[in-house]
Formats: C-alpha cells, structure tokens, sequence
C-alpha cells in the first residue's frame, strides 16, 4: 500500500510538469485537439497515471488512456509521443471572454458592444463596417474580429483541472484572427469553424476567412490542422508560413506558401497629424495589399484596416500614441501573406490654434497681410508657415513667436498660409489647414471735382492697367476700373456703379446732401467684393446758385461745390 502511494505522488509529480520543450525543438506538453480529442505531447517524466490526474476525473482513468493509445507500458511513455485523451472525459466549467478593444460600430446579441464587457458562451459578434472588437480568452488567447464579420462563441470553458480553455469559434462570414496561448501555457482545444473548414489549432497564432469564394487559413506561428467539414480523419496538416483553402464543394486545397511580408518605407517620426501616406516594396505574385493599424505590438487590437491595389494607402483619422502600421501581400489565391510591420507614433498635440484672419481664399489689396489666431491654452507659442505653394516648398518661411498675430508684407501673387501650436519643450504639433490669399496692387484713391452741373471722379493714372484678381480666381482678361457712389457709408442702398476704362468716371451731379465714393479694379466679376475696393471717402454735395450769367454761386463755400473728406 505504501509503495503504491509513493508511485502515484511521483506520477503526479511527474505530471504536473507542462510547458517544457524537448531537444530538437519538439513541441511538448498540452497541444491542442483533433476531432474529439485533446492531445498532450508527452514530456520527460510523464506517466498515464499523472497524465489521468492533471486533466481527467481522477487518476483511475489512466486505465482508459492505455487503452484508448495502446500504451504496453503506463510508466514509461516516450518523450515526444502522443498522447490522446477523450475530450467528453475531460470535466469542464463555463468560462467567459473579456472585451478588450473595441472601435466603431460593433454589437452583441443586438447590443451595442463596449470594451470591458464580459461574454458567454452562445454570444454572437458582429462588426460593422468600420467596427473591430478584441475577445481575450481565460487563458491570455486573443481572437480579433475585423470589419463585417459575424461570429459566434460556440463554445467557452475551461479544463477544470488544468485551467487550460475549450474554445470554439464560429465564422459565419468575414474572418478572424487568433493569437493562442500567448503565456507558454499550452493548448487545450481552440478551434475556429467556418461554413465550410474546422482548424483545429496545436500552434500559436492563424487566422481564418470566409466568404463567398469559400474558407481560407493561413498560419503565421506554431501549426494547425485543418478539415472540411468536421471530420478529423479528413484533416491537412499546415505549418507556419502556409495557408489552405477550402471550396465552396468542400475540396481541401494543398498547403501553400504565403507571400513573404511587404517591405514597409520608414515614416517621419514623429507623425504630426492625424493623417499619413505609407508606401512599401511591391510583391510578387501579388494581386492586392491588406493595410492596417494596430495599437499593440501583438496586432491584436486593429483601429483601421482596408484593402488596396496599389503598393501606397492614405491613413486618416490616427489617434494619438504609439501605433504599428501592417501590411499583407494577397496572393491570386486570396491567401493572404506574412505581415510587414513599421512602429510610428502620432503627435496631436498640442492642436493647431483656430485662424481669424486672413479669410479663406480672400484678397489683400496693398500694404501687410495680417495674420491672426486664436490662443490655445496648451501651447507655449506658435509657428507660422507662409509659402507660393500649397506645398510649401517654394519661397517657404517659418517663424516662431508668442503672440497670436503676425504681419507679412508679400509681393503680388498667390499664397498660402498655416499655423501650429508649439508646447512648453518646444517641440510643435500638427499644422493646421492650408489657406490660400491672394495679395494684389492696392485699390485707386478717388479725386472727385465738381463744376456745378456734373462730378468727375479721377485716380492716379499710375494705377492703370490690367485688372487684379479679386482673389485666387483667374483673371478674365477685362481691364478698366468699377467706381461707387451712395448716401450709405456701407454701401447698402441707392448704390450707382459705373464701370470705366479710363482713370477717371463722370456722374450726373447729384442733390445736395453727404455721399461716398470708392473705386475698385475691374476683374470681370459682376460686382467686386468689399475688400477690392480703396476706402470710401465722403463728398458733401453744396447748394448751388447761378448768377445771371449762369456762373455757379456756392452757397456756403468759395467757388467750390463740393468738400472731400476719407470715410
């Protein structure tokens, strides 16, 4: 009795041992299921005895293991061998899954779902278009659901011996990757079922798609087996770097190779602005690029992620922080290849201040452009870029100051203009919008003269010639000048407009009374805007007498009928 106690504590002993790894690199320990068996792959010291204790009822079913494995011997298993045990003889209790990330619009069971939630088992997952969720499994196993997926937690339990998980999961359609056992613990069962394939995994990491042309799996770690339909004698055996697929009439294809993983261009470090261009070294044999972000280094946790043709994508909408672009080549066969991966993180603060002046696409007419901003509590000061091109990379110029104003005197032409913000270390933030102004020659000064009957408005004749652009719109060509006149210094009423080609207009000599002129270069618009036109000046119109002779008598003035004055 003593010398069978002292043999079963060694047994168990002995089978307590997990997560070794043999010589040559032999994967041993817990390693997955096929069909309705968990497998153990058998380490140094392992008996049936202490094998039956780790993971079944009791240590009496080791008698059932040496039959079910033909073991002659229950003490001395081979290093490396397998070992089955039937999963129905395995005691199990429910488990839960853990939501762990989660963007844009994702539901469960119908509702709206939010990172931290807990999930059962039965619980179905669907995606959105722009939506993403993360499952984190009682084992540290991680399954990402991409955009439009449905999928279903079929089964969540765990090994009530061992802790280690019986997962199930169903992909209805769209894809899934997995990320098994990441702390070294072993496998249980983990298995990902689509319409048409069961993959059953003895390895770390894969993913699966389905979809209208079929199931696909691709292995990026460890190893899998993968089925049609769930049979486990009709399984194929895929090892990293390989993927299968599965047809919509059940036929297993041939591992194949995946593509190796892009070359990805490095990117500035720091990114400032939401918004990047990436490029990496084309492929070959590939017919299309997956393109994603990821907010861990395990790409477990995706903000964006899209298909392309081209070797380059735009991203936009980046959040702030340290982030991992990836990139897959996809293979004729829709397999898709190993990841290229580039870290970048992305600087938004602190933000680009909100401009006030100059207007968008507005005009200067003459003397400095003022620029001007709002304050941004964050910032320690600002940068302020003015450039020929929207690129600014033609007679570009960057000053920093502290103030939210700045004055530039330009030559004539188009520009553009944007601001940053600059913190306390000085290191700046993101540009802000690109805005264009248009600085052209100043407007002419009206000199009016009166001689009793009409009033003639000149300008300096130096000012003629062809007409400004009222703005970054083409000229149209037409010369000549637009010159004003009302009762209303803001030019709201009783408004007469002449258009002249000369520097100089005759009106009709109005009534008695106060009015304003101003006159504007002609660039062939209807009416120019406001900001084309010189400063009003104020005429007052005098009463005028005439003697018998006809010779004008002023009234109130000598020899004068009208008095100029700048409004």
């Amino acid at each position: 009795m003593r010398s069978a106690r002292r043999w079963l504590a060694r047994a168990l002993l002995c089978g307590a041992m997990a997560g070794a790894s043999l010589p040559g690199g032999v994967l041993a320990g817990p390693a997955g299921a096929q069909g309705d068996d968990f497998i153990y792959e058998v380490e140094p010291g392992d008996t049936l005895i202490g094998l039956a204790a780790r993971y079944m009822a009791g240590p009496d079913g080791w008698r059932l293991l040496q039959s079910v494995n033909r073991v002659p011997d229950p003490y001395r298993l081979v290093p490396g061998s397998r070992i089955r045990i039937p999963l129905s003889q395995i005691p199990v209790t429910p488990a839960t899954a853990r939501v762990s990330f989660v963007r844009g619009q994702v539901r469960a069971d119908g509702a709206p779902l939010r990172a931290g939630a807990m999930l059962a088992e039965s619980a179905r997952i669907e995606t959105g278009a722009d939506g993403t969720a993360t499952l984190e499994l009682p084992d540290g196993s991680r399954v990402v659901l991409p955009p439009s997926t449905t999928a279903q937690v079929r089964r969540l339990r765990k090994f009530s011996r061992s802790g280690l998980t019986d997962t199930v999961i169903g992909v209805e359609r769209g894809a899934a990757e997995s990320r098994v056992a990441p702390n070294g613990g072993g496998v249980g069962r983990y298995e990902m079922r689509t319409p048409l394939m069961v993959t059953g995994v003895r390895g770390t990491r894969y993913r699966v798609t389905a979809d209208a042309e079929g199931s696909r799996s691709e292995v990026l770690e460890g190893k899998v087996g993968v089925g049609a339909g769930r049979q486990p004698d009709n399984t194929v055996a895929v090892a990293a770097g390989y993927g299968v697929g599965v047809s919509p009439a059940g036929r297993v294809s041939s591992p194949a190779a995946l593509l190796p993983a892009p070359v990805v261009a490095p990117v500035p470090m720091p990114v400032l602005g939401a918004s990047l261009t990436v490029r990496w070294s084309p492929v070959k044999g590939a017919v299309a690029y997956r393109v994603g972000v990821t907010r861990d280094a395990a790409l477990t946790e995706w903000i964006s992620s899209g298909q392309v043709d081209a070797p380059e994508a735009m991203l936009s909408g980046l959040p702030e922080g340290p982030l991992y672009l990836v990139v897959n080549a996809i293979a004729q066969d829709q397999l898709t290849g190993l990841p290229g991966v580039r870290p970048f993180t992305v600087r938004l603060s602190p933000p680009p201040p909100f401009t006030l002046a100059p207007q968008p696409d507005g005009t200067q007419h003459g003397g400095p452009v003022t620029f001007r901003w709002a304050g941004v509590d964050a910032a320690a000061g600002y940068e302020l870029a003015v450039a020929a091109d929207k690129a600014f990379t033609q007679h570009a110029d960057i000053s920093r100051m502290d103030v939210v104003e700045a004055r530039h005197t330009l030559p004539i032409g188009q520009w553009w203009w944007r601001v940053r913000s600059i913190d306390a270390q000085g290191q700046p933030g993101p540009w802000g919008e690109s805005l264009a102004i248009a600085v052209a020659p100043a407007p002419p000064v009206p000199a009016p003269e009166d001689d009793g009957r009409t009033l003639r408005v000149r300008w300096p004749a130096g000012a003629a010639g062809a007409a400004a652009q009222d703005g970054p719109a083409t000229s149209t060509g037409a010369t000549g000048y637009v010159v004003q006149m009302s009762a209303d210094a803001g030019f709201a009423s009783d408004v007469v407009t002449r258009r002249t080609a000369s520097n100089d207009v005759t009106l009709p000599r109005p009534a008695p009374g106060t009015y304003y002129v101003r006159v504007a270069r002609d660039a062939g618009r209807p009416v120019p805007p406001t900001e084309a036109f010189s400063a009003a000046q104020r005429i007052d119109i005098l009463q005028v007498l005439r003697d018998a002779r006809g010779s004008a008598i002023v009234m109130g003035g000598e020899g004068h009928g009208v008095r100029l004055g700048v409004q």
